[in-house]
């Protein structure tokens, strides 16, 4: 599930944002890649991505199931974080799961200090959150 042929979604004009969308093998997980800087320009891009995903995703029997990869982010500041925010509820309100893999250590350091490390998961791996994912249940 990609939006455009190269794999990454519409652009903003001046904005430094790739967001790519992948279904995990099985189908029932779908990784959000990030590449970029999350910022009053490109947090909108991000969750409506983001949340278009998730939506998709609950049209399967189970409830979405969502990696955000930060693994690329290379700037993140609070428009960036209430975008975070409103995907986790967005996935919630349709009792999905959301997962956070290698955020860098600037992502995790706001996570952890706004206390949304308690909220939403956070994992040093890809494959760390594919497994928790995979590990619910429907």
């Amino acid at each position: 599930m990609n939006d455009d042929a190269d794999g990454r979604s519409p652009s903003v004009p001046g904005a430094r944002l790739r967001v790519r969308t992948e279904l995990h093998p099985g189908g029932q997980i779908v990784v959000v890649h990030v590449d970029g800087e999350i910022d009053n320009a490109t947090a909108g891009l991000l969750r409506e991505h983001a949340i278009s995903a998730a939506v998709s995703a609950a049209r399967s029997a189970c409830p979405p199931r969502l990696v955000l990869d930060l693994d690329l982010v290379t700037f993140c500041d609070a428009s960036g974080l209430g975008a975070l925010v409103a995907i986790g509820n967005a996935v919630r309100a349709a009792d999905g799961d959301l997962v956070i893999a290698r955020a860098p250590e600037m992502c995790r350091r706001i996570l952890h200090r706004t206390g949304l490390d308690q909220y939403i998961t956070v994992t040093a791996t890809l494959g760390r959150a594919i497994t928790h994912l995979t590990d619910l249940t429907c």
